[in-house]
Parts: structure tokens; C-alpha cells; sequence
């Protein structure tokens, strides 16, 4: 998935795929995703509990970076979002599971 192109719908997908699962950052830090039940992305870090979400237009706008430039580095997406490194977390799961 890296070099392909994702849609908002394509990223609540993967979501959905690793609902509850534990996931890791690409620095090695554990976290969980899903979706309120609003619609809405949310991540929650192991080291914290607390879930957090920046909205769907956060999660719109790292799609619209990330199809630009298939970055993995969240620092690449800090003026977007920042959970940019949870939905990092989630693309590249998907790749490895591939």
C-alpha cells in the first residue's frame, strides 16, 4: 500500500482491520485504533489509555499528504495532524500483513 494511492474510506477500512489489536508506531510505541461511534478515527496509546482523535478533516488532509508523498515520517505530517504517526502505525501493519 505504500505507493498506491489511499482513499479517507480506504483508511477507515484498515482501521476497522486492526480494531482493538495492539499496533506499534514506527518508533516501537504500542497503541490500539478504532472508530466512534461518530464516524470518526481514534487512537489509543498503551502508555496513556486515553483515547484521541483530530477529526475526520485531520485524517482527510494526512490522506491527501500521505497520497503526495508516501512519507512515513510523521514529522512529514506535523502541520496536518498529530496522530500522524498512528496512522503511519496502521498503513505500515497493513503492508507487513500483506
Amino acid at each position: 500500500m505504500n505507493s498506491a494511492t489511499i482513499t479517507y474510506d480506504d483508511l477507515i477500512e484498515l482501521i476497522r482491520r486492526f480494531e482493538g489489536r495492539l499496533v506499534e508506531t514506527v518508533t516501537g510505541r504500542p497503541f490500539t485504533a478504532g472508530i466512534a461511534r461518530t464516524g470518526e478515527i481514534f487512537f489509543t496509546p498503551s502508555s496513556s489509555g486515553y483515547g484521541q482523535s483530530d477529526g475526520r478533516k485531520a485524517g482527510e488532509r494526512f490522506v491527501e499528504r500521505y497520497n503526495q508523498t508516501h512519507s512515513v515520517r510523521p514529522a512529514d505530517y506535523a502541520d496536518v495532524t498529530r496522530n500522524a504517526s498512528y496512522f503511519i502505525g496502521v498503513i505500515l501493519a497493513a503492508e507487513e500483513r500483506e
